[in-house]
């Protein structure tokens, strides 16, 4: 363990490195990120208990769930009282309970080999009031390179897909932005363009495209936060030169710029409804918080790691604790009381 300050701690998980891409996630009691090797691409899993209490080398499991596809990205969703590790490959999307010894269920296009889930998202809460949510509790949205966003819901080893929304011009969709105290979404395409869709009547409609002039997006997950009273919504997207653009809901027009990194955005998290967690390329994490009373964002707390490319986030509101990890680099680093 390698104590950067008095908050942070680093730990290393003893494998070799390897190039991780969207790769951190949580449920309850796990963090969960792909060892993306050459040989073998696969999933860690760290015991957030054990790692805390530095008996790291007890703390990590892995399994192979990749067969021989490279993966894209992983989620591991918590639903209810079970927990289900949800991942993207290069042809398609599995989805396994939490041990990663059953295969739940699967999509994939055999005949289109370039078929790639490249962002998906929990939304069962999301989708509470809705009709398919009555009969199936269990739900996930995803999308891939032909800007397909379906929807994958079930209940323990049943279940089903719908496509339910398709971009204009079949543009790549790279992340999706929800909240369950609305029933708008975000969506961020490989075009630099946003598009915000509302759910009504079991369907997405599109509500605005968001045309950015040629940026690049490269939001690995875009937010989702909101005033302290829910009366506004706003969607979070970074890009590739370092921009924050934020939206309102109301509007679908633009609140605010942030420009404060070097390089490009990326990984994304919220804290407390109106504090958004951004990590970058250029190694910051930022900590920017909604200030209700002059209306505007601004910095909270500030952190660089050099020679670090921040490439996962998680927060645990329970711990008060921020998970982050590296390209290239096997470790996972705690920040407490951020």
């Amino acid at each position: 363990m390698n104590s950067v300050s008095n908050n942070i701690n680093t730990y290393s998980l003893g494998c070799s490195p390897s190039y991780l891409i969207n790769n951190l996630s949580q449920s309850k009691e796990f963090l969960y990120f792909i060892h993306n090797s050459q040989s073998c691409p696969r999933v860690i899993s760290v015991n957030k208990k054990l790692l805390k209490e530095k008996n790291v080398n007890k703390s990590v499991s892995v399994f192979n769930s990749s067969e021989k596809n490279e993966m894209l990205h992983i989620k591991c969703i918590t639903m209810k009282d079970s927990d289900y590790i949800a991942i993207g490959l290069y042809n398609g999307f599995k989805l396994w309970n939490k041990e990663g010894n059953r295969l739940l269920f699967q999509m994939s296009k055999p005949n289109i080999k370039q078929n790639k889930i490249y962002a998906f998202t929990f939304c069962s809460e999301f989708l509470l009031n809705s009709e398919i949510n009555k009969d199936y509790p269990d739900s996930i949205l995803a999308s891939d390179n032909y800007g397909q966003l379906f929807l994958i819901y079930g209940s323990k080893s049943s279940w089903k897909s719908n496509k339910m929304f398709s971009t204009p011009n079949a543009e790549s969709i790279l992340s999706i932005g929800t909240s369950i105290n609305t029933n708008n979404i975000g969506l961020t395409l490989d075009n630099g363009n946003v598009l915000i869709l509302k759910y009504e009547n079991g369907e997405f409609n599109l509500m605005k495209k968001i045309e950015e002039d040629g940026r690049q997006n490269i939001s690995i997950n875009c937010v989702i936060f909101s005033k302290k009273d829910k009366s506004e919504f706003f969607l979070a997207c970074g890009y590739i030169n370092g921009e924050i653009r934020i939206y309102s809901m109301k509007d679908y027009n633009i609140k605010f710029s942030i420009n404060s990194h070097l390089r490009s955005a990326g990984p994304m998290t919220i804290k407390d409804d109106n504090n958004i967690i951004v990590g970058s390329d250029d190694g910051q994490i930022n900590i920017w918080k909604y200030n209700e009373e002059e209306d505007k964002i601004t910095l909270k707390s500030n952190y660089l790691f050099e020679d670090r490319m921040i490439v996962g986030l998680v927060y645990d509101k329970d711990e008060n604790y921020l998970y982050a990890n590296y390209n290239d680099f096997p470790e996972v680093m705690i920040m407490s009381n951020i």
